[in-house]
């Protein structure tokens, strides 16, 4: 390797040193994609009995000012049950797009807390209690509230916990055995590849030709 690459190197490792602290984890204009694994629970009822079932898919977060971020979750998700007197084990399956107002609460650290609130559009599959298809609309909407953590490994990825509550507007979910919508109970795990905004593009690229001239 040459000095003046060598040189180059060192300069753009000492520019990231310097300049990547001086900006918060969720700046503005800082967009995250990534993807996402969950785990559901849904609320019995009658002589219905639950279990936990597994989910899959992508997801995205994007700051639209310090403290303050849109998320947003493609996911496929199974509920799990099972009717009692004839021990038969159902899934429900269902499609959703979700889309979440996060309060980012500790915005500048690599630790954040934050609080959600959002809705979701889903396609399911409405299911009676002998686990044959229900002759109603499979699609639905919920309502979902929750909590959860971004931890940030580096500016360039993030593992995010994060726990919802989740109203439905159906009572088929787990079969037609309570009078009230269905509601679960949803836990994820996020990995996220973040993106920088212009701002931060324009000021690492101006530090970097700053020390460049230094070392002509």
């Amino acid at each position: 390797m040459s000095k003046s690459s060598f040189c180059y190197l060192i300069s753009l490792l000492l520019v990231f040193i310097l300049v990547i602290p001086g900006f918060g984890q969720t700046r503005v204009g800082k967009l995250g994609v990534g993807v996402d694994g969950s785990m559901q629970y849904v609320f019995g009822a009658g002589s219905v009995t639950t279990s936990p079932a597994i989910g899959y898919g992508l997801n995205m977060s994007y700051s639209i000012m310090e403290g303050l971020s849109l998320r947003s979750k493609m996911a496929v998700n199974e509920l799990s049950w099972e009717t009692t007197p004839a021990k038969k084990s159902i899934t429900t399956d269902f499609m959703s797009l979700n889309g979440y107002l996060s309060v980012d609460l500790m915005p500048n650290s690599s630790f954040n807390i934050f609080l959600l609130g959002g809705g979701g559009i889903v396609f399911y599959d409405p299911k009676q209690p002998d686990g044959t298809r229900q002759p109603v609309s499979s699609f639905d909407t919920h309502y979902i509230g929750g909590l959860g953590t971004d931890i940030f490994l580096s500016e360039f990825w993030s593992i995010t916990l994060m726990g919802e509550y989740v109203l439905t507007n159906s009572k088929y979910y787990n079969g037609p055995l309570n009078s009230d919508n269905d509601s679960f109970l949803r836990g994820s795990i996020q990995i996220r590849y973040y993106f920088f905004d212009q701002s931060f593009i324009t000021k690492l690229l101006e530090a970097q030709r700053e020390r460049s001239k230094r070392n002509q």
